[in-house]
């Protein structure tokens, strides 16, 4: 990005980038990113493809639940092993810790349970963030216990030896002295915000006149919990109680001996990051499990929920069984994985987006039990729009499931995923030009794997599915072969290009109308007040620019690009014939790639560097009505000066976002040798 306000990713990236940088071409490196729905396998792929046996070595980690949060990059090369490991900044991790205790105070307030107050607190409602991890289960069996506690489901453990528990040392899990403190610390945790909630709690009813049971209806209940909300973030008790965690979570950075942390520019006693180079294998993934491990055995120690970027570059490379035909040099790339309802993937996270043009190949890991639903699919025209169908590859994981009294053979198994692509893209004809829809539709027929069993080790696939992997590796190492150049160039005419500008940024408008309340949508549901509020803290005060499934700024990026994607798509003439059909396809997205850019510059500015100011202003209203001022805010005073609707007769306002995104537009197609006529 070229903007000088940088998302909190930004600079983590580019910390990690100084003390172990990522290789180029020149060096002669691939570089692939593994993206897809949480729980698909891409993490699980991920380990065969760097050689990781899934209980020796347990790193990346792994589970049912949305286990990789933080982005994980791995540089195969010969030598020591070396990682960078970069954290998410004080203030980031201590939003997260006031939303964990407001959730246990809110709990309390319904009259939860300890457990249920304890389960608030503990794990983040994103799911990204658990402090379960850091400072321990709730009531946690020691490693010496032996009185665990059965229960009814119990019996539905597996028996299968490839997902049986993992022989840790002692060095590898939390004592029993040290359980027996996290679990004496959470108890007086829980019992301080049950406290805490109950006081403020009977605050507010004095205040209101009633209680939050008492009220009548789901909005006079959302009416009290604004109330309650500031009273009991405000309150001092709250105050202290937050930084007592704080305290607890900074003491966990002492329990590690190896490695080295280091402070940039981070308040005391906040570490930016930690380096470690290590010559042995055992003992270097034995570190870092500490700051990427799940295993419950470690909970009270791990870091896991405070990184938010792992580097490694070492000897990591396949199995023999499935390494390439000829030595090759990777950079891996995985991050959280994609949502998976409708609702939350209008748009790909810029995390994601933002490294499309850094990465040779784009790996879509999808489960071919139930392939192609709203994640992958919007991914799917996010890379078309943006030029980049050329570097998709589709791993189907889970093949082995792929049952039927119709499917009796391999072939019609992989004939009925296939079919899954030709209809996914045939729902995108009318936001996807015929053009990229080929390409994907190509791309899925000649780059597709299928992939069975990837949770055991590479010795107890069955054959073809080695035999995929293999080619899999193939495909990565030979995608840093660059396309030859070409000099076909086309000529635009502006025509009905603010028409289709029109229609963008109101699709746009109109959708986070629906999300704040302010008018109805078939497809798109009002958001919880408490969620927008959250969004606005991220984006007025912790340097991120969207929150959980909420992203303005994608999603700006997402309706500008797919117009300007379908309008590239009709030049009015070229400079010269073509040889084929795929030479203008190459022509054209190299410009839909230079236009993508520089929208994403374009968005990121406009609704956030330039309105930091309104999104901190909307976060910090509160109490009662403040849902509704909120959300005429930020319609006012962000998203319609950020993106101003064009009309028939335009204003100032109007007619500078127009030609910015026009000029955007004619630098990418003249930067490709092309022409954009008036």
């Amino acid at each position: 990005m070229t903007n000088a306000h940088l998302t909190a990713t930004d600079r983590s990236r580019a910390l990690r980038e100084q003390i172990i940088p990522l290789p180029s071409h020149d060096e002669g490196y691939a570089r692939a990113m593994l993206v897809g729905t949480t729980g698909a396998g891409k993490t699980t792929l991920l380990r065969h493809l760097i050689g990781a046996d899934p209980h020796r070595d347990r790193f990346p980690s792994t589970s049912t639940a949305k286990t990789t949060t933080a982005d994980i990059e791995i540089i195969t090369a010969d030598g020591p092993f070396e990682a960078v490991i970069t954290f998410a900044t004080r203030e980031q991790v201590q939003a997260d810790v006031e939303d964990c205790l407001y959730e246990a105070g809110e709990r309390a307030l319904q009259g939860g349970s300890a457990d249920e107050i304890a389960t608030a607190l503990l794990e983040h409602r994103e799911q990204r963030f658990r402090l379960s991890y850091i400072l321990g289960a709730w009531n946690q069996q020691g490693p010496t216990d032996d009185d665990v506690v059965q229960d009814e489901f119990d019996d539905f453990d597996s028996n299968d030896p490839d997902e049986a528990d993992d022989d840790l040392t002692n060095d590898d899990i939390v004592s029993a002295e040290a359980v027996r403190q996290n679990n004496a610390v959470l108890r007086e945790f829980v019992d301080r915000i049950t406290t805490l909630a109950q006081d403020v709690g009977d605050a507010v009813s004095d205040q209101r006149g009633g209680s939050y049971d008492q009220s009548k209806n789901e909005r006079e209940r959302a009416d009290w919990l604004e109330d309650f909300a500031p009273a009991l973030r405000d309150d001092a008790d709250f105050v202290d109680l937050s930084d007592d965690i704080m305290a607890a979570i900074e003491d966990r950075f002492g329990y590690m001996s190896a490695g080295e942390f280091v402070n940039s520019g981070q308040p005391t006693g906040w570490q930016s990051h930690w380096y470690v180079k290590e010559a042995d294998r055992d003992r270097f993934l034995r570190q870092i499990r500490w700051f990427s491990s799940n295993h419950h055995k470690q909970f009270g120690q791990l870091l896991t929920p405070l990184v938010d970027g792992v580097r490694v570059r070492g000897p990591l490379y396949p199995a023999a069984a499935i390494r390439p035909e000829r030595e090759s040099r990777l950079v891996l790339l995985d991050g959280e994985g994609l949502g998976h309802s409708a609702k939350e993937v209008t748009s790909i996270s810029t995390r994601i987006t933002d490294r499309l043009a850094e990465v040779d190949l784009i790996l879509l890991v999808d489960s071919a039990q139930q392939p192609m639903q709203a994640a992958p699919l919007q991914l799917l025209r996010t890379v078309g729009a943006a030029g980049y169908a050329s570097k998709l590859a589709i791993a189907f994981t889970h093949f082995d499931q792929v049952k039927g009294s119709n499917l009796r053979s391999g072939r019609q198994k992989v004939d009925h995923v296939r079919a899954s692509i030709t209809n996914a893209l045939g729902s995108l004809r009318d936001t996807m030009s015929p053009r990229v829809s080929e390409t994907l539709q190509a791309r899925s027929e000649t780059h597709a794997y299928f992939l069975a069993e990837l949770h055991r080790p590479v010795s107890r696939i069955p054959a073809g599915g080695v035999r995929q992997i293999r080619q899999l590796l193939n495909a990565i190492a030979q995608s840093a072969v660059q396309p030859e150049p070409t000099d076909l160039a086309p000529t635009y005419k502006i025509g009905e290009f603010s028409l289709g500008l029109k229609t963008a940024v109101d699709d746009f408008r109109t959708a986070w109308r629906a999300r704040l309340g302010m008018q109805q949508h078939q497809t798109v549901e009002r958001e919880h007040w408490a969620r927008i509020k959250a969004l606005c803290r991220r984006l007025g005060v912790l340097n991120e620019n969207e929150y959980k499934h909420l992203r303005p700024v994608a999603d700006l990026i997402n309706q500008l690009q797919s117009f300007i994607s379908l309008w590239l798509d009709r030049p009015a003439r070229w400079n010269k014939p073509a040889k084929h059909e795929r030479e203008e396809q190459a022509a054209i997205d190299r410009i839909r790639q230079a236009a993508f850019q520089r929208i994403h510059d374009i968005s990121d500015r406009r609704l956030w560097d330039e309105h930091i100011g309104d999104w901190e202003s909307a976060y910090e209203l509160s109490g009662t009505g403040s849902t509704k001022v909120r959300a005429n805010q930020m319609m006012n005073d962000i998203y319609e000066p950020a993106a101003p609707s064009i009309g028939p007769t335009m204003d100032q306002s109007m007619e500078e976002f127009r030609n910015e995104i026009l000029a955007a537009v004619r630098e990418a197609i003249e930067d490709a040798g092309g022409e954009l006529q008036d």
